[in-house]
């Protein structure tokens, strides 16, 4: 195995779901491969080689962005309060602008989505929100609202979302992938 792989925290764990082999990558930095029942630790192994680089590339954009939220500011509880009641306020000002009614909303400490709305119209959104911009703040009450009328990501879905961004929203989106979870 390549030096750079070497002094890597890699584990190999087997499963009998997996169909394909998998490379995940932890906050800490700690690099897993599922590895299906039917192929062997050697394959695993030669498949963590192949994909070097795109291990590099990930591990490195992991730890710029570890110097990035370093530098952020952090908020206190009562300024999370705030910034959580003026998203409450801007949702409520989209979805009478825009006739999107939802029938609750709530913030929760989600780890991978910044927000969803279910099936009955409930928007969940992410607290980490408070921590972006706020033309993606918007983009995100806008994405989830959108999902009122449209249940999936169609066309119909992102001409709706373009309108009411009055810009580009997959442009947006490929933006608030640069942003990590803080808390």
């Amino acid at each position: 195995m390549d030096q750079i792989l070497q002094h890597l925290d890699i584990s190999y764990s087997r499963s009998r779901r997996a169909k394909n082999l998998r490379i995940t990558i932890a906050p800490t930095q700690a690099i897993t491969v599922t590895v299906p029942v039917n192929t062997s630790l050697e394959r695993a192994k030669e498949f963590v080689q192949s994909r070097q680089s795109w291990i590099q590339k990930h591990l490195t954009k992991m730890r710029q962005m570890e110097t990035l939220e370093a530098e952020q500011p952090q908020l206190s509880r009562d300024e999370l309060m705030k910034a959580q009641d003026a998203l409450f306020a801007r949702l409520e000002w989209f979805s009478d602008k825009y006739d999107l009614p939802y029938r609750r909303a709530a913030f929760r400490c989600q780890k991978t989505k910044w927000g969803s709305c279910s099936g009955q119209n409930n928007i969940s959104l992410n607290i980490n929100i408070a921590f972006l911009p706020k033309h993606l703040q918007d983009y995100i009450l806008l994405h989830e609202l959108c999902h009122i009328r449209h249940k999936n990501h169609s066309k119909r879905f992102w001409s709706q979302l373009d309108n009411y961004c009055g810009t580009n929203a997959k442009a947006l989106a490929r933006e608030l992938k640069s942003h990590r979870m803080q808390m």
